[in-house]
């Protein structure tokens, strides 16, 4: 089943189209990335950046997603740390076919959440995997927000920094962090400069 919904996008923006693979329609983790897009938009319209993504196509129960699943854990098995490069291998078919800027798989898999620029590919593209959650912050729709918030953060262009109550911290203490007006974590002054310098002025 395909499910689609798409909002206007602020006037002069470039749309960053994302897909949303999940395994069943039920998954807790689906409203939570659309609210982390939500939230990247907002701020980009904010900063007035000529970027901004659009609403996810959701696919439910995609026929590739084994597939996906698989490149999942070879890229989490070798070090999420590397960056893409040509001595990667090239990601399978069934990920470079799928049309989207930034793909986001919602695993099945207890694997670590990451942001892979797809190897060999042109233009850029991201691969997204967020982990299946265990233990006491499964369901969670904060935690989820915010990780996929961090991720997408990542195929935006920032960097992880040392501010341990940020958005794009690392390492993190989530426990004792606290969201602002937004209800997500702050970016800080590095991150809004590094947007606006990679992304530019809207166009009028």
């Amino acid at each position: 089943m395909l499910l689609v919904a798409w909002t206007a996008l602020p006037v002069g923006a470039a749309q960053t189209t994302v897909v949303v693979l999940a395994p069943t329609a039920a998954d807790d983790r689906i409203d939570p990335s659309s609210t982390a897009i939500a939230f990247w938009n907002d701020r980009l319209a904010e900063l007035g950046v000529e970027t901004a993504l659009s609403d996810p196509e959701v696919v439910i129960d995609s026929p590739v997603a084994r597939a996906l699943e698989n490149y999942a854990r070879q890229v989490a098995t070798r070090s999420v740390g590397l960056p893409g490069g040509s001595y990667e291998p090239a990601p399978p078919a069934a990920l470079t076919n799928l049309e989207g800027d930034i793909i986001v798989l919602l695993s099945r898999q207890d694997i670590m959440s990451f942001t892979w620029p797809m190897p060999q590919v042109s233009p850029p593209r991201y691969f997204v995997v967020i982990r299946a959650v265990r233990g006491p912050y499964r369901n969670d729709p904060m935690v989820s927000r915010h990780v996929v918030a961090h991720e997408l953060g990542h195929a935006l262009g920032l960097k992880h920094n040392a501010e341990p109550h940020t958005l794009m911290c690392g390492p993190c203490q989530p426990l004792t962090a606290e969201p602002d007006a937004t209800g997500f974590l702050p970016l800080t002054d590095r991150d809004r400069a590094r947007l606006r310098d990679l992304h530019g002025p809207r166009i009028r």
